[in-house]
């Protein structure tokens, strides 16, 4: 009976199992992405910093492209037309710092121990293209991207320390006064160079145009998230952003000027870019009805018509036109084992030993029956099954295995099974078991009661 309990508790799982897993699959018929079609591609907001470094006259010593004067970059990118997504506009806006400091030891004239500090404003526009129709997988575009700006400048110089006091550059390499204290610089740039008229400019503009490339790679984190590692090269019109001409106007200082050449200056970055406001690229649409082209039709096959998929069916083969049950079994309203279709006596008394029609049969004469040789032994073994079948939801407990009847629980675990029972019963009709007809029917009632 145990036996029958994990039999009947395994397929009730499967068949959960199997409702949940068809179920699922019909949500996913019913349900498909699609891509948008024209989506509504707003502009990209990106911010990052990085390092600026200068290059013109009046250069750092110890100039990196990974060391320099912080700086922030904010650019807002669309694309130039509805199909192509390869080609976008951007506009940047960018800030920061640009500084110099030139040191000698070899001559320690003051217009080989300049210095600088520059607060730079820009703002442009530039064509950016990705070369990802030249890249396998969505993973990282390359990029170059160039275009114009404008660039807003205000140098300074650190020529005072805090008590007013003139820096002068001993061959020595210390800073001192002008009486030859030593003297610290304290980085404050106090001066602006174009009041010194050194070049002989004047207050000249400190507005300016400016070309700027970028070239690098965007790493596409998601969707709508982009990281970006870039370096862009700004090649100014100007080269008074260190306050050096290459001639000078001034005949009181005709050294004081620089290598001819406009001034530029780097900016390497990184960026996060976020696609906040674009419609999705896909959209999944639920279906009125799912396209079941590929469907796996065997799961609705119903063999015997009773309504009941087989998938479900517990009697898959129910003659056509029977009622059936949740599961496909035909009903057996006094449950006697016999389905009411087959049932001549559709209401036999509960736990009543019936034939194969549903008719009461009395139990002496089914011990008459046993004691005849003559009888079929599969007219006992549909006998013993629908007895058992009566009795599956009776058992309540296991009782011990009289002495009488060890030997008939051949594997010794306790318990007298189905098997078993048949077998003696067999040994019985054989003349070899040792049991009397008294004994059998002993042990076929121990047998129901276990």
């Amino acid at each position: 009976m145990k036996k029958l309990i994990f039999v009947f508790a395994g397929i009730a799982m499967g068949l959960l199992s199997a409702y949940a897993q068809t179920e699922e699959e019909i949500k996913e018929l019913l349900i498909r992405e699609v891509e948008v079609e024209n989506p509504v591609y707003m502009p990209v907001v990106g911010v990052g910093t990085g390092y600026f470094n200068f290059y013109g006259n009046v250069n750092d010593a110890y100039r990196s492209y990974t060391v320099g004067k912080p700086g922030l970059r904010v650019n807002a990118a669309a694309y130039l037309g509805r199909k192509n997504r390869y080609l976008r506009g951007n506009l940047v806006f960018m800030m920061g710092e640009l500084s110099g400091t030139q040191r000698s030891l070899a001559d320690t004239s003051w217009y080989k121990n300049l210095n600088f500090k520059s607060n730079i404003y820009s703002f442009g526009v530039n064509i950016h293209y990705s070369f990802k129709p030249w890249i396998k997988g969505k993973i990282f575009e390359p990029f170059i991207s160039a275009g114009i700006e404008t660039l807003q400048f205000n140098t300074k110089g650190d020529y005072y320390n805090a008590d007013g006091l003139r820096y002068h550059y001993w061959p020595d390499g210390t800073i001192r006064d002008v009486d030859g204290n030593i003297i610290s610089r304290d980085y404050q740039y106090e001066t602006d160079l174009r009041s010194l008229n050194r070049n002989g400019l004047g207050r000249y503009n400190q507005f300016t145009v400016a070309i700027p490339v970028d070239i690098g790679i965007d790493f596409n984190v998601s969707n709508r998230v982009t990281l970006r590692a870039a370096t862009s090269l700004h090649y100014a019109f100007t080269d008074l952003i260190d306050d050096m001409s290459s001639k000078s106007k001034n005949p009181e200082y005709p050294e004081y000027k620089g290598k001819s050449g406009h001034n530029m200056y780097t900016f390497s970055y990184l960026s996060l870019h976020l696609d906040l406001f674009s419609s999705p690229k896909t959209k999944k649409e639920e279906l009125l009805l799912a396209n079941i082209e590929d469907y796996d039709y065997s799961m609705l096959d119903d063999q015997d018509e009773d309504g009941v998929p087989d998938i479900y069916d517990l009697c898959p083969d129910t003659p056509k036109g029977i009622p059936v049950d949740s599961v496909g079994c035909p009903f057996d309203s006094d449950g006697d084992g016999v389905p009411d279709y087959l049932d001549l006596e559709p209401n036999s008394r509960p736990g009543a030993i019936v034939d194969e029609y549903g008719v009461e049969i009395n139990e002496n004469t089914v011990i008459e029956v046993l004691n005849a040789r003559a009888i079929r032994r599969s007219d006992v073994e549909a006998y013993l099954l629908m007895h058992q079948a009566q009795n599956r939801s009776r058992k309540t407990g296991s009782l011990p295995v009289p002495d009488k009847f060890r030997k008939v629980d051949a594997n010794g675990d306790g318990y007298i099974s189905f098997d078993e029972l048949l077998k003696t019963i067999y040994d019985y009709f054989d003349g070899s078991s040792g049991y009397s007809p008294d004994d059998i029917k002993e042990l076929r009632e121990f047998f129901f009661e276990q």
